[in-house]
């Protein structure tokens, strides 16, 4: 039997493919998160060269249908299902979703079009009266696949695990069996259609409601599906492969290097295309005439070969009993047949070619092994025993821990265990993650069992005040000096590293930055103060006297903070010029977290508080290339919307603001260089996330998951991204839609950080996060 090779690869995408379609099997459409589509017309070499962008979408596109005279169809997180002619010219508007437009198909003629949506509806249209004949309602959760039947009939399958049969409009038919979301819905030839869930199974349906089929193969969600010519079944999900069923058996698995395939279309002359992750468009034939040239086919094998893949999309390893390297001198039992092989600590992927007779490395496992022997602790096995000197003289302390565990229960549990302050807490996870190196978390450089702050080998907590304190608050802080001066005084401190995401313990408390030499920034206020020119904005002796009382924020002991202390304080901030705002701005972050003075202060103002510090800060209108100044003072701005969290008064006006934040948030982060504005500005979306969580409004907890997956996308900071997965756990957590709409979101870049994230705590977090989507313990 012939295997598939590549025919052609399409690059163009700025991220990740999530939809695909033909026009015969000359002309391929694509749509990427990047906001575009792409039309792809064959070359007379036989590759495809691209020959038209779709531009218009508001955010990702996410659905794509062809309509049969080369028309195309759109979908995107606008809400908007937008047609294309045959030449990529914009040729008309579908409107009446309120959700993103996640799948779209239609009729064999082009006149119809089936859209739906994560408003959990499904809408039929006339495709050329550019109207809505019928609104499909009831699954009440996203809609993930849809299909118009060759009777006319159209199908729907959705989040809520069930599929729906419509007639005119009308429910006829429900058919479960799926144990999880249903993402993907094909014709077949004899009538009936076939599914694809979450639950990484394919089922094969009777119109009647009898399942005929159930094909399993994935070890992970299956997130397309489409039919071949011959009556084949394609399918490609989140464990990197494209499969080829016929008769109800796997016929042919096809690997890429990406973590997921999105999306699969069925060429009339028997091709198979396919969108991933990594934003190509690959299309695989089994004609030997179509076939790539051998240099491309190389360079597929190799980045195969070459590709990091996660233990947990492998159907779950049992590494003790994989075989050695000598299984690769024997040949496969069946054409593309993929094994594991373990040498000594290194698990590799290995796919059998039947036409080359020979074996080719598809992948190296990079978390399947963890330590060679257990140890025992209290009669109960781990993987790690670490010896913990609390005190000279005095044994040392036994911290066990598995390294599939979430290291704050293992650090808890230490902790209460031996009657020690919870205090403690963060530097023994620290400690924790820092030496479980080459298990789940990763190496992240330093040397096994070392202390987190000497280097010793063994870690001493000290008292809150002491060394491990210490560096603790030297880590979280610049060398001091003016960002602008360079003087040895008052600096804005940067914010402390983010916990780890609590996984299946979800942070539940704001995230605030109450910390703060109040007295150094009162000094460098009235340094700026002097500095200026009478009706500048400088400030009175009596006003200054009344800051100067605010030099204990930040401190332990409260402050109270006057109406009047306060005024002077906002003055300077809105009025100053941007180089010396930050002293101002600063102390307002610090007063919002205690106090209800700088609420009620902007009340009167049109969007309150929020639209104050926004305007006073810049954050909310930052331009395209903002100056270090402007970025120092947005970041002051972000925290203090933060804060304000932490009073009644000060949720509700960040709540009663959210949208306008949000909006003026969005997309900032690929603007700015300051990593503590970044981490700031995520801190923010968490303590959105979780006002979201205690107000139980989902549809306000999708409108804070949006951003926040852009923003994971963009980031390479540590920080931020451990505030950003914790956005994802909170809010998937919390509401059933907002988890569905999280494992698309944020799909790719979590399985990526969890096995390539720069810090141990980030690859944490993002495991845990990933298995809290999935719905098992990591």
């Amino acid at each position: 039997m012939a295997s598939y090779r590549l025919s052609a690869e399409l690059a163009g995408h700025a991220a990740d493919v999530r939809g695909v379609a033909c026009q015969g099997s000359d002309v391929v459409v694509s749509v990427s998160r990047d906001g575009t589509g792409r039309i792809w017309r064959r070359a007379a070499g036989g590759g495809f060269d691209e020959a038209g962008v779709l531009a218009g979408h508001e955010g990702f596109v996410t659905a794509v249908a062809a309509l049969g005279d080369g028309s195309v169809a759109t979908g995107a997180a606008d809400g908007v299902v937008r047609l294309w002619d045959a030449a990529g010219a914009a040729a008309g508007r579908l409107e009446g979703h309120t959700g993103n437009v996640c799948a779209l198909t239609a009729s064999a003629d082009g006149r119809v079009v089936v859209s739906g949506s994560w408003d959990g509806t499904a809408r039929v249209w006339d495709a050329a009266a550019g109207t809505c004949r019928h609104t499909l309602a009831g699954h009440g959760q996203a809609v993930w696949a849809v299909l118009v039947l060759g009777d006319g009939s159209v199908v729907t399958g959705a989040a809520d695990r069930r599929i729906r049969r419509w007639v005119d409009g009308r429910l006829a038919q429900t058919y479960d069996g799926h144990a999880d979301c249903v993402r993907a819905l094909a014709a077949t030839a004899d009538g009936g259609f076939a599914s694809a869930s979450n639950d990484g199974t394919v089922r094969v349906w009777g119109v009647d409601g009898t399942c005929r089929a159930e094909l399993h193969g994935h070890t992970a969600f299956v997130y397309a599906l489409a039919a071949l010519p011959d009556g084949a079944l394609v399918s490609g999900g989140e464990d990197r492969s494209v499969r080829v069923w016929r008769g109800g058996r796997l016929a042919h698995t096809i690997l890429v290097p990406a973590t997921s395939v999105w999306a699969v279309a069925a060429l009339p002359n028997g091709d198979v295309a396919c969108g991933a992750s990594d934003g190509r468009v690959r299309i695989f034939t089994l004609s030997a005439a179509r076939a790539a040239p051998a240099a491309a086919i190389e360079a597929l094998e190799r980045a195969n070969a070459a590709f990091a893949l996660s233990a947990r999309t492998m159907g779950g390893l049992d590494t003790a009993k994989l075989p050695g390297p000598e299984r690769l001198e024997r040949p496969g039992d069946r054409d593309q047949q993929v094994i594991m092989v373990r040498d000594g600590t290194a698990v590799t992927a290995h796919q059998w070619a039947q036409d080359q007779a020979r074996w080719l490395k598809v992948g190296e496992v990079v978390d399947a092994v963890g330590q060679a022997q257990k140890q025992l602790f209290d009669g109960r096995e781990y993987d790690y025993v670490f010896d913990v000197d609390i005190q000279d003289g005095a044994p040392p302390l036994k911290l066990p821990y598995n390294a599939s565990e979430n290291p704050y229960a293992a650090a808890q549990r230490f902790l209460e265990r031996n009657e020690l302050p919870i205090g403690h807490l963060d530097t023994v996870v620290d400690f924790i993650t820092r030496n479980t190196a080459g298990v789940a978390l990763g190496p992240d450089g330093a040397p096994p069992h070392a202390d987190p702050f000497t280097g010793a080998s063994r870690y001493i907590p000290g008292p809150p005040a002491s060394a491990s304190a210490s560096a603790s608050a030297s880590a979280a802080q610049p060398a001091a000096g003016d960002p602008f001066t360079g003087a040895s005084r008052y600096v804005p401190v940067a914010a402390a590293a983010a916990p780890a995401a609590g996984g299946y313990v979800p942070p539940s408390d704001f995230v605030l930055s109450r910390r703060g030499n109040g007295a150094a920034i009162v000094a460098k206020l009235a340094e700026f103060n002097d500095q200026l020119a009478p009706g500048s904005g400088k400030l009175s002796a009596d006003q200054m006297l009344l800051v100067r009382g605010l030099a204990g924020l930040g401190g332990d002991a409260p402050v109270s903070v006057s109406e009047a202390a306060y005024a002077a304080l906002a003055a300077a901030a809105e009025r100053w010029p941007e180089a010396m705002r930050f002293p101002a701005l600063d102390l307002v972050r610090l007063a919002a977290a205690d106090s209800a003075v700088p609420v009620a202060h902007a009340a009167a103002a049109a969007g309150g508080f929020a639209a104050w510090i926004g305007a006073a800060s810049g954050l909310l209108a930052l331009p395209p290339a903002p100056s270090p100044a402007a970025q120092v003072n947005a970041m002051m701005g972000a925290r203090a919307l933060a804060n304000a969290c932490a009073t009644a008064a000060g949720a509700d006006a960040v709540w009663a603001a959210r949208a306008a934040v949000l909006a003026g948030v969005d997309g900032a982060w690929a603007r700015i260089a300051n990593k503590n504005l970044a981490t700031a500005l995520a801190t923010l979306l968490l303590n959105l996330a979780i006002l979201a969580a205690r107000r139980a409004d989902d549809d306000a907890g999708l409108d804070v998951l949006a951003p926040a997956s852009r923003f994971l996308a963009h980031s390479d900071n540590p920080d931020a991204q451990l505030r950003l997965l914790s956005v994802f756990g909170v809010l998937a957590a919390r509401f059933p839609l907002c988890k569905d709409s999280a494992r698309v979101l944020g799909d790719e870049t979590i399985v990526a950080l969890a096995i390539q994230g720069k810090t141990p705590a980030v690859r944490q977090a993002a495991k845990e996060i990933e298995a809290l989507l999935v719905g098992q313990r990591p």
